[in-house]
């Protein structure tokens, strides 16, 4: 196949993946903020509204660290990794195998589910339009801004998660307690990590320039070449 060919099939791939994971998390955001209007405090059946859809659709992001790895997309392994592992831990250790109130209803979900659907729906929305050489650019400022908030949310959701889930753990076993606790431990680091790149990439992007080229507003997975960040 020629190169030409190859690339517009990896970035027609690329599109439809994008997408596709815009839609499911949109589907997440509007069906929390309905069940939250409806329902108010009242989360028990919040799960049975989003749960398996969270589930599915974040799983759905483990292919991001194989785009890395494959070269379809111009951000680092690690940081997609980084990414994608907590939240798999959350999804497959905690919210699919523990059907517990303490977990499944609780206002850690609903923080932690609200922070992922909107920071997604910004940046697959931003990636996919990228891709089509479209710029809008309240995407781009909120791709690069929305962070400074979201990141903290998200982390504090996570953290009430995962806290809410060493009982069950331990009654399964005290090395699965323990393997959430030094998951945990891992927090800060990690968060400290994935914040820096965003404000790095943000000054990059955003910071003295009047003019930001659409290939640097999808430096992380917008285009299909390879090149270095």
């Amino acid at each position: 196949m020629a190169k030409s060919k190859g690339n517009g099939a990896v970035e027609a791939y690329l599109v439809a993946y994008n997408a596709a994971s815009f839609v499911g998390w949109a589907y997440v955001l509007v069906q929390t903020v309905m069940y939250v209007l409806e329902h108010g405090a009242n989360l028990d059946g919040l799960f049975d509204r989003i749960g398996y859809a969270v589930i599915y659709v974040q799983t759905g992001a483990a292919l991001e660290v194989v785009h890395s790895l494959l070269g379809l997309v111009r951000s680092g392994a690690l940081t997609a990794l980084l990414q994608v592992y907590s939240r798999l831990l959350l999804v497959w250790g905690t919210l699919y195998p523990f059907d517990s109130p303490e977990i499944r209803a609780s206002p850690g979900l609903v923080l932690m589910v609200l922070a992922w659907s909107i920071t997604e729906c910004v940046r697959y929305s931003h990636y996919a339009l990228g891709l089509l050489g479209i710029e809008v650019r309240a995407l781009l400022y909120l791709r690069y801004t929305l962070f400074y908030v979201l990141y903290p949310a998200g982390v504090s959701g996570e953290l009430l998660e995962l806290w809410a889930a060493l009982p069950h753990a331990a009654a399964i076993h005290p090395a699965l307690r323990a393997f959430l606790l030094l998951n945990m431990a891992g927090y800060p680091p990690v968060l400290y990590k994935l914040y820096t790149h965003m404000i790095y990439q943000r000054r990059k992007v955003l910071g003295g320039s009047s003019s930001p080229k659409t290939a640097q507003a999808t430096a992380d997975t917008g285009s299909a070449k390879k090149k270095k960040l």
